[in-house]
């Protein structure tokens, strides 16, 4: 359980941060890419999420 929260922590915090960012920008530039990172981190701690509610439910 401690892990989920973690993880959904740190969730809220990327998700707080691409708020501020410029989802258009182009991948060349720097805030592209920052954004394009950003995006990348959200979705391997969703997977995290979901793998650690997985293992959970089968215990």
């Amino acid at each position: 359980m401690k892990k989920i929260n973690h993880l959904m922590t740190r969730k809220a915090s990327l998700m707080r941060a691409m708020q501020t960012m410029d989802n258009d920008a182009d991948f060349d530039t720097e805030d592209g890419r920052r954004y394009a990172q950003a995006l990348v981190k959200l979705v391997l701690i969703q997977m995290q999420i979901e793998e650690t509610e997985k293992e959970a439910a089968r215990i």
